[in-house]
């Protein structure tokens, strides 16, 4: 008999036996072993210059089952993955073929590390987003469930908490990347560190969920397809074109936080 994951769902809130949640899904190419960092606040803490702390940093081997983790119950997961991922996989799986077919093409476009690609897609982007969120909210261990519990259980509530938070979309080049970002972190005022949002850092797109509290930081986000309103857009597939910004190479931290150029 497997081992038995216990605790509390990261957007219903229900406390039970937690299932795997692929991040992104599964069939989006998701089933290898990752990576992940032993100790991101103690990144953040440490003073030395970026260049040089990143050299010491200690990672440690995550799930076989890919990246993910036991952060939904069975019928967030079940009702996630029937209304919203069928969604979203088509495109992704669309993108990461093009992105993997134009590598050459694209790092010889690119410049200080990123290319910005115009993109014509015909999906329903009101599930993909809602797709998007519902990963969001397992990589920020559901703090912000509360916001999102009925705006994803209700698959017609398309009444997105644009006041409180932004959601960014960009690309990655990086198919070799194997792992994921989850929390971010930042410091308050007294000197110490808070939670600011969520981002998921994977090739071919990541998405970075942004707390609006006011702070500069949350300024510093002027590049990417803002996809907020994307829950506005109707239940229904249609026609979209935007430029995706890419970055040819990931970074080991939310370029939010890190204010660093991925390149």
């Amino acid at each position: 008999m497997g081992k038995t994951h216990f605790g509390i769902c990261c957007v219903c809130g229900a406390k039970r036996n937690m299932t795997f949640e692929h991040i992104p899904p599964r069939k989006a190419n998701n089933t290898r072993q990752v990576k992940s960092i032993i100790d991101p606040i103690g990144f953040f803490e440490n003073n030395q210059k970026f260049e040089d702390k990143i050299k010491t940093i200690k990672y440690k081997l995550g799930n076989q089952k890919g990246m993910g983790g036991y952060t939904l119950c069975s019928n967030c997961n079940s009702f996630f993955g029937s209304n919203y991922a069928t969604e979203f996989i088509p495109f992704y799986n669309e993108l990461s073929h093009f992105f993997a077919n134009n590598y050459n093409d694209i790092i010889s476009k690119s410049h200080n590390g990123y290319l910005d690609i115009d993109i014509q897609a015909n999906i329903n982007f009101f599930r993909f987003q809602k797709q998007v969120v519902s990963m969001l909210m397992s990589t920020s261990n559901g703090i912000y469930k509360k916001y999102f519990e009925d705006y994803l259980l209700n698959e017609q509530n398309n009444d997105f908490p644009n006041k409180k938070f932004k959601i960014i979309m960009n690309g990655y080049l990086d198919f070799n990347l194997s792992r994921q970002t989850g929390q971010m972190i930042g410091a308050n005022f007294s000197g110490g560190t808070e939670i600011v949002g969520s981002e998921i850092q994977v090739f071919p797109l990541g998405f970075t969920l942004v707390e609006l509290n006011g702070s500069n930081k949350e300024k510093d986000i002027k590049v990417g397809v803002n996809i907020t309103e994307w829950a506005k857009l109707g239940d229904y597939q249609q026609k979209l074109g935007f430029s995706l910004r890419t970055y040819t190479n990931s970074q080991p931290f939310p370029y939010y936080i890190t204010g660093v150029t991925l390149q």
